[in-house]
């Protein structure tokens, strides 16, 4: 524990920010939370912790608003150690690196809930809607040791809107910007003691940009719509026992460059209940149960094409034991159905459509003095891959009542997807049954403190990732050879990481740098589409009625292919934004970003001619709030 109990300013506002991950469903802290304002949890140790050794950020919901970004990719690309590529503009795939690693490498979690492709193994960041989140937790690192597969990079949390105690309120925005995007949302949260409920609506469209650079056969708007739903509502059924409901639900609709007009309709979609029990003192026991879907039809010239249907289904039993002050024990099991359904233009199909995923884990959380760890280990069996191991260590020293040096190691995995193994044969490509999983060790070493002027963090690593899957000609000397998965790659990544957050005049100033070296370990080439140097600055004021603020996002060059011959130049970005407060009820907000209109460009086409992928220029958009 600390030298001291003594609580700064900050450090009473840092507690609150990291509190709000208490309704994490994988989390069993809803009650506890409830008997203390004190207690908290956050999702890099899933059991209630004061004190997270491991590299994280919490945005909250002002922090979203403040920004005032439509699209979860970027607004997750202006925070530590995350990078990030899009195909395009608003709504089109995007991909994101953390520390380095694959966009395959990082666990989502909604609500608790697993969310991810199996045939892809990514996750269609770019179809979630902003305006239904509540708060998001970002933790960099290996956490296969708590989560299972996938955590090799690190995790992300996104949590759904919340009711809160007091009289049914309504609250809606609407805003218009350039590329005639649109968005508006509706409403209402309430409930009492028990009772908690939020139901909301929202819809964003946008004519798009040109996604495709150079190819004038396909220069055109690619245009973008989402519509999407949240439900979220929670009930104490006594003092010991509360149960909850979530739903997040989004139907999209997506234009894509091609000869003949081409388009998908796409539907992502995670619900889930949960039941928290506290059984005694020590005892807290939670059960999840809850479904990811991942819904993709292809449609050309009127013709429904290609269809890929993926469910992810999940249930969970965690308990929490509180042993004394200083020690806490978590316990549980998982159990994972994958399940995928396609028809495709092609002709073919899957080898396999379902596979289990069982696993048992157990942590360990403690301190003493001025000692803090988390210990965990865990199992997992597959039927497809087979049986993992896994584990996650950290360790924290208080140096002196403020600063704490902190050391993290685990070990982490990433099963091969259906595409990997199953893929049908084709002219064009086919799975792999052989291909094994990805496995990755990783270190880290920080420090971080906490003064009455602000708070900062300086974070190293190292990880190395074996057996990584790349998909490769089965010919390399014919070009119209099929493609097909194996293990042959290997990646060695370090960096460092630095964040300062302070207030000067009542300036809100927070800065984060990133400087790292992602290397193929086989040939010493940077790995694609991953920049070495990354920064983002942030600053806010409120004038009485008026906010004003600014940011600056930075990014070095990265190369498109893996032998690092198409290179593509870094960039600098200028957002700014201005808010006036009407009243305690209505809110207006100016909200700009690329104000320098810059071209810049992440991620280029690697078949058949080098085309860019653009992203979008300068764009305004000018909303207004209701917020009772």
């Amino acid at each position: 524990m600390k030298p001291s109990t003594k609580a700064t300013p900050l450090r009473v506002c840092a507690r609150l920010t990291l509190a709000a991950l208490a309704t994490s469903t994988f989390s069993v802290a809803a009650l506890a939370e409830q008997e203390s304002l004190d207690a908290m949890t956050i999702t890099a140790n899933r059991m209630p912790t004061e004190n997270a050794l491991a590299p994280n950020t919490v945005i909250t919901r002002a922090d979203i608003d403040r920004l005032q970004i439509n699209d979860l990719p970027t607004l997750l690309s202006r925070y530590p150690g995350i990078d990030m590529v899009k195909n395009g503009g608003l709504g089109k795939a995007s991909s994101l690196f953390i520390r380095g690693t694959s966009n395959r490498h990082v666990l989502v979690l909604v609500d608790g809930v697993k969310w991810q492709s199996a045939t892809t193994g990514s996750t269609a960041l770019q179809d979630f809607p902003v305006e239904q989140i509540e708060r998001i937790e970002i933790v960099r690192g290996p956490r296969s040791g708590i989560y299972g597969s996938e955590a090799i990079g690190g995790v992300i949390q996104i949590f759904t809107r919340k009711g809160k105690p007091g009289e049914t309120k309504p609250y809606f925005s609407a805003g218009l910007g350039s590329k005639n995007t649109q968005k508006a949302t509706a409403g209402v949260r309430g409930g009492n003691d028990d009772t908690q409920y939020n139901f909301s609506y929202s819809y964003l469209t946008s004519n798009g940009i040109d996604a495709l650079d150079g190819d004038e056969s396909t220069s055109d708007h690619d245009g973008y719509q989402n519509k999407n739903l949240a439900l979220n509502v929670s009930h104490k059924l006594s003092e010991k026992w509360l149960v909850g409901a979530n739903l997040i639900h989004a139907s999209t609709y997506n234009e894509y460059d091609g000869m003949e007009p081409i388009y998908s309709d796409n539907i992502q979609q995670v619900m889930g209940i949960n039941s928290q029990l506290k059984v005694n003192d020590v005892w807290l026991m939670s059960f999840v149960l809850g479904e990811s879907r991942d819904r993709s039809l292809i449609v050309e010239q009127g013709i429904n094409g290609s269809r890929y249907d993926t469910k992810h289904r999940f249930a969970s039993w965690t308990n929490t034991l509180t042993l004394s002050n200083s020690h806490k024990l978590n316990l549980g099991v998982d159990y994972d159905h994958d399940k995928i359904e396609s028809a495709r233009v092609f002709g073919g199909d899957y080898g396999e459509t379902s596979r289990d995923n069982k696993a048992a884990f157990v942590s360990w959380q403690a301190k003493a003095n001025r000692h803090e760890w988390l210990l965990s280990a865990r199992y997992d069996d597959n039927e497809a891959f087979g049986s993992e191991n896994t584990g996650t260590a950290d360790y924290g020293y208080w140096l002196s009542e403020e600063i704490q040096f902190i050391a993290n190691a685990g070990t982490g995995f990433k099963v091969p997807t259906f595409n990997d193994l199953y893929y049908p044969v084709s002219a064009f490509s086919f799975g792999n049954p052989n291909v094994k999983s990805e496995r990755s060790t990783s270190y880290g070493l920080g420090v971080k403190g906490e003064h009455v002027w602000g708070s900062w963090a300086l974070n190293t690593y190292k990880t190395k990732i074996k057996d990584l899957i790349n998909w490769a000609a089965v010919d390399p000397t014919n070009p119209f050879s099929a493609i097909t998965p194996s293990n042959i790659d290997e990646a060695k990544i370090k960096g460092i990481e630095f964040e300062f957050n302070t207030s000067i005049a009542d300036w809100l100033i927070t800065f984060d740098a990133s400087v790292l070296q992602p290397d193929d370990a086989n040939t010493d080439n940077v790995l694609p589409r991953r920049s070495k140097r990354l920064a983002n600055l942030h600053i806010d004021k409120q004038w009485n009625k008026w906010g004003t603020g600014a940011s600056w996002k930075l990014r070095d060059h990265s190369y498109n292919d893996v032998d690092n011959t198409q290179r593509l130049s870094g960039y600098g970005l200028l957002d700014l934004r201005v808010s006036y407060n009407i009243s305690n009820e209505w809110l207006v907000r100016l909200t700009g970003q690329n104000m320098l209109n810059k071209d810049y460009i992440t991620t280029a086409q690697t078949f058949g001619d080098f085309y860019n992928y653009n992203n979008e220029g300068r764009a305004v958009m000018l909303s207004v709030h209701y917020q009772p």
